[in-house]
């Protein structure tokens, strides 16, 4: 087995080790705030499935990523399973990479911005805090839920620089669906507990979850 990291991957390594480093502040309060609730989901296709389908996901585009680094090196085949391409990206391939990288620089400013925008209200699980309050700042003002938007975005684009099509279709058909579900959730709980100011906003926002207005549909 040999490796030798292309270009893609030392990029999609690098913004992934920044936004870590960037998160990491925001992720512990948003870690020791979770369950403790005056609302709180149970149901585990709501709480645990999207984390664990994502963590599922990010073990499949590791894998890819190796095959598309030689790691494996003629034991198996990876591709076309995982990576279309092994080694040195093609022209054409080079499209691909550069377009996924972009994709998810995109999901790191989501992603983390996302978690910053609702501060205090931040858990990492599905739940209404005691002192929770509707808000609409930062890039809550493009899309109800910037975090989810931009967890789905990393995936999708990593797999792209990857060139994994598996992975970005398992990233739209199952892990896509269940942060999906799982906004629509909290919408409900939000609702419930805030009342008419979280309709308004919704309602303001064109009920864009997960694609930001500037784009001409989504959901």
């Amino acid at each position: 087995m040999s490796l030798h990291f292309n270009l893609p991957t030392v990029l999609t390594c690098s913004i992934v080790a920044l936004g870590a480093v960037i998160a990491a502040p925001v992720l512990i309060k948003g870690f020791t705030r979770a369950g403790t609730g005056v609302k709180y989901e149970q149901n585990f296709l709501i709480q645990r499935a999207p984390q664990l389908a994502s963590v599922a996901n990010i073990f499949f585009l590791v894998v890819a990523y190796l095959g598309y680094n030689n790691y494996f090196d003629g034991l198996f085949p990876v591709t076309p399973f995982l990576s279309l391409i092994e080694g040195e990206p093609t022209a054409a391939s080079s499209v691909l990479s550069w377009l996924g990288t972009g994709i998810l620089v995109s999901g790191m400013v989501f992603m983390i911005g996302g978690w910053y925008s609702l501060g205090e209200c931040f858990s990492t699980d599905a739940e209404v805090l005691d002192n929770h309050t509707v808000r609409s700042d930062g890039l809550l003002k493009f899309v109800m839920h910037p975090a989810y938007s931009g967890i789905i975005q990393c995936l999708f684009g990593a797999a792209l620089a990857a060139t994994s099509l598996s992975c970005a279709l398992f990233t739209l058909c199952v892990v896509a669906p269940l942060w999906l579900a799982r906004a629509k959730y909290e919408e409900k709980l939000l609702i419930e507990s805030l009342g008419p100011s979280y309709r308004e906003y919704a309602e303001n926002m064109g009920w864009r979850r997960l694609i930001p207005r500037f784009f001409p549909i989504g959901v």
